[in-house]
């Protein structure tokens, strides 16, 4: 389909306010923009949005499988309740997440020495990138590669074990694993790769944090520079959105204590969210 037979959404994306990544307010809780966004578009573009709500069900479907369900993401589009009735069935939740419950379950890794959080993850790429195509299958592969390199860098950075942290398989991955470069070797494919890393080896968790955001931010504007009101640019919004929320919470004064649970999280952390 060529983006003249898509639907277009004029009122809908003309209504949206404009954002930027350091503004001190967010347009739209996450919650309510789901539930704008499910009421504005038809049910084949919203399945779109379903797709890249589908990590807070993970992270969901991993607490619901350690019998630990406090913290449910709200923006999962499952209740616990509801999340465990599936499981029981057998059917209703996407494939891939019945596969890994299965697995979890009788303790049968799908890949041998990677985390079940990782397994879970490289499930959900194969699932959505299946599922899409357009913008939002560049997007998850851009959202992959560019986790992956984090995972490299990390591994790299502090000399940890490899095993198990790169996500899917390819040449991105070959050549995060074997080169010795401090691009990688990928300097040219992606763009943003020798500035970030300049901005990786700063000091300040925040300042690299928020470099990373950039890249995804930017990589949103320019994929959409040629779309004007279709479903991609209510997904681009979506994206920076989230993003853009994700910064107000850490950034606000009743979330200090989030704040310094992130950093220290953030410190150790090498597994693949």
């Amino acid at each position: 389909m060529n983006q003249l037979q898509k639907r277009d959404y004029f009122y809908l994306i003309s209504s949206l306010p404009e954002m930027v990544l350091d503004q001190s307010r967010a347009p739209y809780s996450m919650v309510d923009f789901v539930e704008k966004l499910e009421e504005a578009l038809e049910p084949k573009d919203f399945a779109q949005v379903r797709l890249l709500l589908l990590p807070h069900d993970n992270r969901n479907l991993l607490r619901l499988l350690k019998n630990d369900t406090e913290g449910w993401e709200p923006l999962g589009q499952y209740s616990d309740s509801e999340m465990k009735a599936l499981l029981q069935a057998e059917e209703g939740l996407p494939p891939y997440m019945h596969r890994f419950a299965h697995a979890y379950q009788e303790e049968q890794p799908l890949q041998e020495g990677q985390s079940w959080r990782n397994q879970l993850t490289e499930l959900y790429y194969e699932y959505a990138l299946q599922q899409s195509r357009g913008f939002l299958h560049d997007w998850l592969e851009f959202e992959r590669d560019l986790r992956n390199v984090l995972a490299a860098w990390n591994i790299r950075r502090y000399e940890l074990n490899d095993e198990g942290q790169l996500i899917g398989k390819g040449e991105v991955v070959k050549t995060l694993q074997q080169s010795r470069a401090r691009d990688f070797g990928l300097g040219s494919e992606f763009s943003y790769l020798n500035k970030l890393i300049n901005d990786l080896e700063r000091d300040e968790l925040s300042v690299r944090e928020k470099a990373i955001d950039r890249v995804k931010w930017n990589y949103i504007d320019n994929q959409l520079v040629f779309y004007y009101f279709t479903i991609e640019v209510v997904l681009g919004y979506f994206l920076q959105l989230r993003m853009l929320q994700r910064w107000l919470s850490l950034d606000a004064p009743a979330g200090q204590e989030r704040v310094r649970a992130f950093i220290s999280e953030m410190e150790q952390k090498i597994e693949l969210t």
